[in-house]
Formats: structure tokens, C-alpha cells, sequence
């Protein structure tokens, strides 16, 4: 026998892989989850303020639409307007988007968010926003009827056309958004 056979061998501990296996069966702690959940926030908010925004200002407006407004929680109303608007429909296009900007800052982004996804609710948002830009013309000179006509049939075709909201509900709701506005 060998006087080094009596010396027990070297324990190497816990293999890499048991070590991971044994902290992943370990019951997590609340400093742990609380430092998971902060970051998980911290990466949502990133995402929120930093690339929704970028995104939102690098891809283009969509085709046929003149402008977007996107409300964004903490940050408020971003615009995003075409390229190539003849003056005219670009000061209307501000004005309609100005109404979106005062919608988004005096409801919220989340109360924004639900009527931009609902027919109903885009009613709510277009009407207000087309009657904006009717005022405008109407101080210009424009004829009060003609362009209440004009808006509900823009807000029908353009905004509302099959999504089940019918031609007397859009003048209505036309109306109701235009009336206080349009001068006698």
C-alpha cells in the first residue's frame, strides 16, 4: 500500500450545474422579487420613453392619413404629420391635432388609448377634431351647413365606414361636438 492511499481524495464541492439547480429550487426572496419587478418596470418605462417614441417618429405615416397623435403615458402628445401637405391642409391638420393633443393631456394616455381602439370612441375622439377644423373654415368664410354635412360624411367614410356606427349617429355626434362651435 501506498502512503498517500490513506489520504482521503479532494472533494470538489457541488458541480456548476447542481449549484444552478440547487438556487433555482431555493424559494425566492422579497428583496429578490422585489429587484426583479423594479426591473421589469425600469425596462417597460425604457421601452415607453424611449423606443415607442422612436419608432413612432422613424416609421412613416401611414398612407392616405395626414397626421398621428400618439399619447403616451407620462410624456404627453407626440404628432407625427406627412410630408407634402399643401399649407392649408397642413395648418388643418395641426388644428385637428391640437384637439387630440387637449384630449390626450386633459384624459389621459389610458382613457385615450381605449377610445382610439373602439368605434365608439373614435367617434368621440373625430368628431370633436373634425369640427376644429370646420370652425376654421367657417371663420374663413366657409358655410356653416355645408360643412357640418362635410364633416359627417368625412367622420363616416374616412373614420367609420363598417364599423357598425351608423349615418345618424355620426351626425349626432357631429352636432352635438360642432353646435357650441359653429358661430351664428
Amino acid at each position: 500500500m501506498r502512503a498517500d492511499s490513506h489520504t482521503p481524495p479532494l472533494s470538489p464541492g457541488p458541480s456548476p450545474r447542481s449549484a444552478r439547480v440547487a438556487l433555482a429550487l431555493e424559494r425566492p426572496t422579497v428583496s429578490g422579487v422585489v429587484t426583479a419587478a423594479a426591473s421589469v418596470l425600469a425596462l417597460g418605462a425604457a421601452t415607453v420613453f424611449f423606443l415607442v417614441p422612436t419608432l413612432f417618429y422613424v416609421l412613416p405615416v401611414p398612407e392616405g392619413v395626414d397626421a398621428v397623435t400618439l399619447c403616451v403615458p407620462g410624456l404627453g402628445p407626440l404628432h407625427h404629420v406627412s410630408d407634402g401637405l399643401s399649407p392649408e391642409q397642413e395648418e388643418l391638420t395641426w388644428v385637428h391635432e391640437a384637439v387630440h393633443a387637449e384630449q390626450c393631456r386633459s384624459f389621459g394616455a389610458l382613457w385615450y388609448a381605449r377610445q382610439a381602439v373602439s368605434a365608439r370612441g373614435r367617434l368621440t375622439l373625430e368628431a370633436r377634431a373634425l369640427c376644429a377644423e370646420a370652425v376654421l373654415l367657417v371663420r374663413r368664410g366657409g358655410d356653416p351647413d355645408r360643412l357640418l354635412v362635410h364633416t359627417e360624411n368625412v367622420l363616416y367614410a374616412e373614420y367609420l365606414d363598417g364599423s357598425g356606427i351608423d349615418r345618424p349617429a355620426v351626425a349626432h355626434a357631429v352636432r352635438a361636438a360642432c353646435g357650441p362651435l359653429i358661430p351664428e
